[in-house]
């Protein structure tokens, strides 16, 4: 119970600070040419491509092959894409597997078992390796971060 309660506590915490000074757009300034930005208009429309240069007044993106300057008043919020990190969370999701299928084997064969001595072992460790890889790829990672957002 009070794990939960801490770990709800850090995550609004963080959530928190990361929305905290989205509304500066010295932020949207700061956003590199090429990078791939997402921006919602006053008026509902949403337009998705790259960011191309950003003055006190204005955006400019390449969306869908043409060039667009967006007027800053009328911007509502710019998100950049972050890169995923699935294949350092496979090979996290392999080591946790493989460790924690290691000691459910071992838990299996504490016991004499004669011919069957360390078949526990032999099969949790691979098959926790594979949820591991598994439940890695399909965690979420990346997505979308507002570098700017109209309060």
């Amino acid at each position: 119970m009070r794990l939960g309660f801490v770990m709800l506590l850090a995550a609004s915490f963080a959530q928190a600070q990361s929305s905290s000074g989205t509304t500066d757009w010295a932020n949207v300034k700061r956003v590199a040419a090429g990078e791939e930005i997402r921006v919602s208009m006053s008026d509902g429309k949403a337009f998705r491509g790259e960011f191309q240069s950003a003055t006190d007044q204005s955006l400019i993106m390449v969306a869908a092959s043409s060039q667009q300057t967006l007027d800053r008043a009328t911007v509502t919020r710019i998100a950049t894409r972050r890169d995923s990190h699935r294949g350092r969370n496979a090979l996290i999701g392999l080591g946790v597997g493989a460790g924690g299928g290691l000691a459910v084997g071992a838990g299996v064969d504490h016991g004499d078992h004669g011919w069957f001595q360390n078949i526990g072992k032999e099969v949790f460790t691979p098959l926790g390796a594979l949820v591991g890889v598994i439940v890695g790829v399909a965690w979420p990672t990346g997505g979308w971060h507002d570098v700017y957002r109209v309060k």
